[in-house]
């Protein structure tokens, strides 16, 4: 299992991660025995041996994901855990607690780590995110918003809604078919209503002389998904390049390394001024993607 995120999807994306550790395996819950403190590995690792671990869910309590740890080496396919080589080498290992969750990762060796190369990705991809003010795949999301006493409530997010799936009202879940959607609202649909004198819907709308959504204090929950079905790839580049140059720094232009721009005879200093990233081709590809909070109407 290696690094990835939701615009990095692989690793391997990025050509210029430092030497990678030894060797990299996984591991499931049940391979961890808290009563002994023993792990079940498929390599022979030798008492003393740099190890991190990093998991889909959680590490073994107490173990902290990316931290360095040292192997005791109980037999062939099996260690225990120490917090220095001192420890190592005298047998004291470390009380697990827990078997933790998720499929564990173990990378033995001194070289880049799943969690150093995970925690660069996520730097990057958060970045471009509290940049852009956006989501670039489909993220859920729960709000809860105050009852306009309208058919129409504009719901304030900055990313596009993508799929609206349940809408409360004073805790009463609304048909589905009562309602519909756009990128910012959601709203009563006019055409939906197809029963007679006695459909539910028909009465519940004339009971509400004010509106579908009545009004009230964070009384509506919205439930659903916003951000973009698909990442473009000008986002999944520029994730490329904030983890390629947090690698190497040399390989892109930062804006403190530009002193100036000459037009005639004035000259316009940039300094260390930030833009963005601060990164020059990356800064170029996000720009575009940057999200303006909408304004919100009357109905």
């Amino acid at each position: 299992m290696g690094a990835s995120g939701n615009y990095i999807t692989d690793e391997s994306m990025v050509d210029n991660w430092p030497t990678a550790v030894d060797t990299t395996e996984e591991f499931a819950t049940t391979a961890v025995v808290i009563a002994t403190d023993k792990i079940t590995v498929a390599n022979d690792i030798d008492t003393g041996t740099e190890i991190q671990f990093s998991s889909t869910g959680v590490v073994p309590a107490p173990l902290v994901t990316g931290a360095i740890y040292y192997a005791i080496n109980i037999d062939a396919t099996h260690i225990q855990v120490a917090t220095t080589p001192v420890n190592a080498a005298a047998g004291t290992d470390i009380d697990l607690t827990d078997v933790g969750s998720g499929t564990h990762t173990l990378d033995v060796g001194d070289g880049s780590s799943t969690a150093e190369r995970q925690a660069v990705i996520d730097r990057a991809e958060q970045l471009i995110e509290s940049l852009t003010k956006d989501y670039f795949y489909a993220k859920a999301f729960v709000v809860y918003r105050d009852g306009n006493g309208c058919d129409w409530l504009p719901l304030g997010l900055q990313p596009d809604i993508l799929t609206v799936t349940e809408i409360t009202v004073y805790g009463i879940e609304l048909e589905t078919t009562w309602y519909t959607y756009d990128v910012n609202d959601v709203y009563l649909d006019p055409e939906s209503a197809t029963g007679g004198i006695d459909d539910p819907e028909l009465l519940f709308r004339t009971s509400h002389k004010l509106g579908l959504f009545s009004k009230g204090f964070g009384n509506i929950k919205i439930t659903g998904t916003y951000g973009w079905t698909t990442c473009p790839p000008a986002i999944e580049q520029a994730a490329i390049i904030l983890c390629r140059y947090e690698n190497d720094e040399t390989l892109y232009t930062k804006y403190e390394d530009v002193v100036s721009d000459k037009l005639d005879d004035a000259a316009y200093s940039r300094g260390t001024k930030r833009f963005m990233t601060g990164v020059h081709e990356a800064d170029n590809l996000i720009r575009n993607y940057k999200r303006l909070k909408p304004i919100l109407g009357a109905c």
